[in-house]
């Protein structure tokens, strides 16, 4: 490489820089041509954004890994945090080839890890850790005696997939270790993080620090070129909801076979139906079963047998999955991405088309969109459609959902509270807050509002307080600490899994035990369960030919306003969008008839089956919200994708703009079971007052909906 060409390379050591020339490049990809400067510095944040296969990794370690040759210092020298043990397991293997010779430990850190190889580590802590967030949590408490001999010359901290944690339990949970990480330290760490495209990299940028203690830079990606082509299928589904499901199943066995792809589904079951209807339906034409399940209830071997099979293209597979497989972990060459159903987040399709495309090919979106054939607002105005084809635009034009990171996020305080009571014994009310909130990841967090959740945990004997005002763990507190799953800063299921009694081997596992004599599938197969064991919580069974899906707990993501802004833009138009197939086009004319016929464009309100509709276009935390100010009205209204008013008239609605603008207080109160607010892992230990609080700032947008009702409504 000429230096006219690759500055950058000339920085490298020259270890690395033969490393490079093995690996047959031309020259460097642009973000780390970007990038290799500000990681030498170490005197910046630095968030490298680019796609999935896009040269992310490299642009931070070719640099990270040329510092820690110049660096003798005891301990870990970089501090490696990742959302997933596979990505993990991946990295650490990606890693290693880097620093291959070079004397460079790269030590991968999760609950599958041997514990000797963990011992022989924190013996002499030497080069990269790779860790979870739970285990780096686990870390702090069950091996604090190590805590400052592995993390006090730390050069730099990297978080892989930033953007998977953002407006997350685990992301609050993590913003809370990296603020303890430098405690221990004593002083700033360069954080450098791995993320998708954001189109608004405020929120981010406060997200990796909160403090703004040192610069964050963003280096350029280049210019790309990359191709994506896009199908959408229309399909109108009627009361015989299988046959729609059969023409998509055919479509998929005939179009995808041959080939590696990935096939999305919106939850577990729809994954397991299609992935069963797909294995028949190889069975019934005498063919290799190309198909297989990948999804969170699948055992540990189950998914890491698909991952291996997509990795090495040894013959065919497409993977039927939810988002287990859009993040990072090496899949090798995928040639499409199937959405079946409604894409309800753009940066979540994002995340999702770049797993293919790679090495230089064009990327390719397939979405079957179904519309469910009822008389209803819905099917007139070809919801499903037209949200599939709004995601699809926005991704086109890069404006992705805005993260939020904003919330209290009460329930991971609670279990960051009773973390540092494990690492230190005790604190000082005053001291807790600095540690916690002030100075570290809840800023939001008022000295009061520490108070009352004090206050709160006391209450419920989690934590007591001595004569001298120290704080320290309760009765109910020591309980929680020892829970398995305390490290989680999310709710865990209690799942019962599923044994295959022939080969002996877990398939996956249900948040039910079935009856002896049941049908299930799982992982893409039909069960009969023969024998159950509720102490053990196994059930085993056999290979059988029918079967009956199981259930699964799921939760309806909101959809956000950037997504219904532009479908209502959408209505209006007159474009013909190429990628819709024959009924897509069709269906395309339909909505926009009915949305103009109906004047839906000047008009917030109007009547249909007897029930008047008031549509805002604001998404679903917006509609939530007008419906519960509304409820102080009426107390029968509903709401979704619009908001269904009984006994509201609209002077009634119209009054609200001579109100006050109402308290969160006011509008949770109107949820009165409590049971229905307590949403994160320990909202039960909340008093009613933090409850509603919480609730109010994650679920509900009162700025937004008075904004809306102040100014949009009309006649």
């Amino acid at each position: 490489m000429s230096k006219s060409i690759s500055s950058s390379f000339y920085l490298l050591d020259d270890r690395v820089q033969r490393w490079v020339y093995k690996q047959n490049w031309s020259s460097l990809r642009d973000i780390q041509e970007s990038t290799i400067p500000y990681i030498l510095d170490k005197d910046k944040d630095v968030i490298i954004s680019a796609s999935t296969a896009g040269g992310k990794t490299e642009a931070a370690f070719l640099g990270i890994i040329t510092s820690i040759l110049k660096n003798n210092d005891s301990g870990y020298s970089v501090l490696y945090i990742s959302p997933l043990k596979a990505l993990i397991n991946d990295q650490c293997q990606r890693l290693e080839d880097m620093v291959n010779g070079l004397y460079i430990d790269v030590t991968p850190w999760h609950g599958d890890i041997d514990v000797s190889r963990k011992r022989k580590s924190l013996k002499i802590p030497n080069g990269i850790i790779i860790i979870t967030p739970e285990s780096l949590e686990s870390f702090f408490i069950n091996r604090k005696q190590y805590l400052s001999k592995a993390f006090s010359n730390l050069s730099y901290i990297v978080i892989d997939e930033l953007h998977y944690f953002i407006g997350t339990e685990r992301g609050k949970q993590l913003q809370s270790l990296l603020s303890r990480v430098e405690n221990i330290s004593n002083r700033i760490i360069p954080r450098i993080a791995l993320s998708a495209t954001f189109s608004d990299y405020e929120v981010v940028r406060s997200f990796l620090r909160n403090n703004n203690s040192i610069p964050c830079v963003i280096p350029p990606t280049g210019v790309s070129n990359h191709e994506i082509k896009i199908l959408i299928k229309e399909y109108l589904s009627g009361i015989k909801t299988a046959d729609v499901d059969s023409f998509i199943v055919k479509d998929m066995y005939d179009k995808l076979r041959g080939t590696n792809n990935l096939i999305f589904a919106n939850g577990r079951v729809d994954v397991e139906k299609y992935a069963s209807m797909l294995t028949d339906l190889c069975e019934n034409n005498s063919v290799p079963n190309e198909f297989r399940v990948h999804h969170g209830n699948l055992s540990k071997s189950e998914r890491k047998i698909v991952e291996y099979e997509l990795q090495k293209g040894i013959f065919p597979i497409s993977a039927v999955c939810t988002s287990t497989l859009e993040l990072g972990i090496d899949i090798g060459k995928v040639k499409s991405i199937v959405q079946i159903g409604t894409a309800n987040s753009v940066s979540g399709l994002r995340q999702r088309l770049g797993r293919s495309g790679r090495r230089g090919e064009a990327s390719i979106l397939r979405i079957y969109s179904i519309d469910y054939a009822k008389d209803n607002i819905d099917y007139n105005l070809k919801v499903n459609l037209f949200k599939n084809i709004a995601v699809v635009e926005l991704l086109k034009d890069k404006h992705y959902e805005k993260p939020v990171a904003s919330n209290y996020h009460f329930s991971t305080l609670i279990q960051q509270i009773l973390s540092l009571l494990c690492q230190y014994g005790g604190f000082q009310v005053k001291d807790g807050w600095s540690y916690l909130c002030n100075n570290g990841a809840f800023k939001n967090i008022s000295p009061e509002l520490f108070m009352d959740l004090l206050r709160s945990l006391g209450e419920a004997n989690v934590i007591n307080q001595t004569h001298s005002g120290e704080i320290i763990i309760g009765i109910e507190g020591e309980k929680i600490v020892k829970l398995q799953d305390f490290y989680t800063a999310f709710k865990t299921s209690i799942d019962y899994i599923l044994i295959d009694k022939d080969k002996s081997k877990p398939i996956g596992s249900l948040q039910y035990m079935p009856k002896v004599g049941e049908f299930v599938i799982l992982g893409g197969r039909k069960w009969n369960i023969i024998s159950t064991d509720e102490k053990s919580k196994k059930f085993f069974g056999v290979r059988v030919k029918h079967g009956e899906l199981p259930f699964f707990d799921s939760e309806s993501a909101d959809i956000d306003a950037l997504i219904v802004n532009k479908m209502k833009e959408i209505y209006s138009l007159e474009n013909k969008f190429l990628y819709l197939d024959e009924c897509g086009r069709e269906s395309f004319d339909s909505g926009c008839n009915f949305f103009k016929s109906h004047t839906l464009q000047a008009n917030s309100f109007f009547n249909y089956g007897g029930e008047k509709v008031l549509m805002t276009w604001q998404g679903h935390k917006v509609n939530r919200t007008i419906s519960f100010m509304l409820r102080l009205v009426d107390d029968i209204v509903r709401w979704y994708n619009y908001i269904y008013i009984e006994n509201v008239t609209l002077d009634d609605i119209l009054k609200l703009k001579s109100l006050s603008k109402p308290k969160y207080s006011d509008l949770t109160l109107l949820v009165s079971n409590r049971k229905m607010k307590e949403c994160q892992k320990y909202d039960y230990l909340l008093s009613d007052s933090l409850l509603d609080i919480e609730y109010a700032h994650t679920y509900l947008d009162i700025d937004a909906a008075w904004d809306y009702i102040s100014n949009e409504i009309n006649y």
